[in-house]
């Protein structure tokens, strides 16, 4: 009798730490042109995941951004990405990544971030569309002053 009550408490200890670990939000893609500005700007619409709405958000913009750096956005001039190869450049260039992300360097890039569709709950996971202008000339410049790219057209 005791072991099957040890037991029936190791179920439930087990089955209580699954519901009430964190949720991570998973990294995706689902990004898509909006619109080209004339001045050196783009539109995009990001899709974020999170684990509250200003994490969903967050994610969405980030989204956005390492599209248009490592994958291309087809159908626009930028239809490549803006740095060829990701592993390699994150690994000679952590410190400028890791300000670019972790420490939301990226917005000062960000013209402006609207919300596209309301907020979800999905699988756990809270999902949120937002809109976001980048200065795409600005992100370019700054990458060839830091030495993450070399000058386009040389």
């Amino acid at each position: 009798m005791k072991t099957l009550l040890k037991a029936a408490l190791l179920l439930l200890l087990i089955a209580g730490l699954c519901y009430c670990s964190p949720k991570i939000a998973p990294q995706t893609s689902e990004v898509s042109f909006l619109y080209k500005g004339e001045d050196g700007t783009m539109g995009v619409r990001g899709i974020g995941y999170g684990n509250n709405r200003n994490a969903a958000i967050m994610e969405a913009q980030i989204s956005a951004f390492r599209v248009l750096l490592f994958r291309g956005i087809p159908g626009t001039e930028l239809n490549v990405p803006m740095i060829e190869n990701e592993s390699e450049a994150k690994a000679k260039n952590p410190g400028y990544f890791s300000k670019l992300f972790e420490q939301q360097w990226y917005k000062t890039f960000m013209m402006s971030s609207t919300e596209s569709s309301g907020l979800s709950y999905v699988n756990g996971m809270y999902k949120i569309s937002v809109d976001v202008k980048i200065n795409y000339a600005a992100l370019r410049r700054d990458l060839e002053q830091n030495s993450v790219t070399r000058k386009f057209g040389y």
